[in-house]
């Protein structure tokens, strides 16, 4: 919609590179997802008992990570996306099969060996290994050492993405 209405073009005239006004937007939107998911924990802590029986500092950077994560994912499929409609349809798809076969549905312990083994290519399953390590596991900050690293690995490869793929003159 931004590009349909202009917006990228006006902020194209500013003395930025594609990469800041980019970071800029994957930086606004990540600020957003963190205040979303200080909402969801809080009523999730206020009204369902969750707590952080781990590590805070890794709960908080697992959370930082996967709001990064969402970002630059969301700037990537508006990159690869033509129209809204379809760029649309394509962020569902996308993520319905990230959720499903990340273990957000369903644990993916359960899964099949070979889908077990597929899930761990997908940033989502490293978003529910690292929160529930942190949540009901109880571990360390060690253990959110590897979902936050794969979660910001996903992010610079989406964001790479989206530099690259992004049309500016449209």
């Amino acid at each position: 919609l931004m590009r349909r209405m202009g917006l990228w073009k006006r902020l194209r005239a500013a003395p930025l590179s594609r990469a800041q006004l980019l970071g800029s937007r994957i930086a606004s939107c990540a600020l957003i997802g963190l205040i979303v998911f200080a909402v969801v924990y809080a009523v999730a802590v206020a009204f369902f008992g969750v707590r952080i029986s781990g590590s805070v500092p890794g709960f908080v950077a697992v959370l930082v990570a996967f709001a990064l994560l969402t970002s630059s994912f969301g700037l990537m499929i508006a990159a690869l996306g033509r129209t809204p409609e379809a760029t649309r349809g394509l962020a569902i798809l996308a993520t319905l099969l990230m959720v499903m076969l990340g273990g957000a549905w369903v644990p993916s312990f359960i899964f099949p060996p070979w889908l077990q083994k597929v899930s761990m290519w997908m940033p989502t399953h490293w978003a529910v290994d690292g929160l529930d390590a942190m949540t009901w596991r109880g571990l360390p900050l060690q253990a959110a050492l590897l979902p936050v690293a794969a979660l910001l690995g996903f992010t610079l490869l989406f964001s790479a993405v989206a530099l690259a793929r992004f049309q500016w003159e449209e």
